[in-house]
């Protein structure tokens, strides 16, 4: 084999690998990819805590993955963001929830309201969200109502007593204003005579 022949496969080779590194880069750094390898992590990571405290349930655990990922393939950036913010939390939730129940409950339930808020809201709920809304005012507003009665009666005497007080404070200032008035209406009277008198005796 002569030097170029062999300058040349190499020149193939390194094409080739080159290639292949630049197509795994191109699957890594494909949007759709990233969400599902993080998707894939979160349903492992959550799957692996709940095993450990609640047992095995393949089945429960497949229907919720496809669920998983059916949502995080229609809200692709909403889950892509989501999964960074978690990212890291698959150790701490393993050895926090490993033997207690509690806590794997609660983290279901926030990983169900994080799915959750990532859906649209549907007829039903709006319809139910609105049935609550109603029936909070119908509870709630009497209770205001009457909190706010209760609470102006409350202050009512209160009030009273302030701007009883401010009306006898003002009624003794402007007394003593009247007071002092004429007492310096009485000096400058005084004054007012010695100084004519003075007038008078000089000239």
């Amino acid at each position: 084999m002569t030097e170029p022949e062999r300058i040349r496969r190499e020149i193939e080779g390194t094409q080739r690998n080159l290639s292949t590194d630049v197509n795994a880069l191109t699957e890594k750094v494909t949007p759709g990819r990233i969400v599902e390898r993080r998707v894939g992590r979160m349903r492992t990571a959550f799957g692996t805590a709940r095993d450990r405290v609640m047992g095995t349930a393949t089945d429960t655990a497949s229907t919720a993955g496809d669920k998983v990922g059916s949502v995080a393939s229609a809200a692709g950036d909403k889950v892509s963001d989501a999964a960074d913010a978690v990212s890291d939390a698959p150790a701490s939730i393993r050895r926090g929830t490993q033997g207690n129940p509690l806590a794997a409950g609660l983290i279901a339930f926030g990983a169900g309201w994080l799915v959750s808020s990532l859906l649209p809201a549907s007829e039903p709920e709006r319809r139910l969200a609105g049935q609550a809304t109603d029936l909070a005012r119908e509870h709630v507003a009497p209770a205001a109502q009457h909190a706010a009665e209760e609470l102006k009666e409350n202050l009512r005497e209160p009030a009273q007593q302030a701007a009883d007080s401010v009306k006898s404070e003002a009624a003794d200032a402007a007394s003593t204003v009247k007071d002092e008035a004429r007492s310096a209406a009485g000096d400058v009277t005084g004054r007012a005579q010695e100084a004519r008198e003075n007038v008078r005796s000089q000239g």
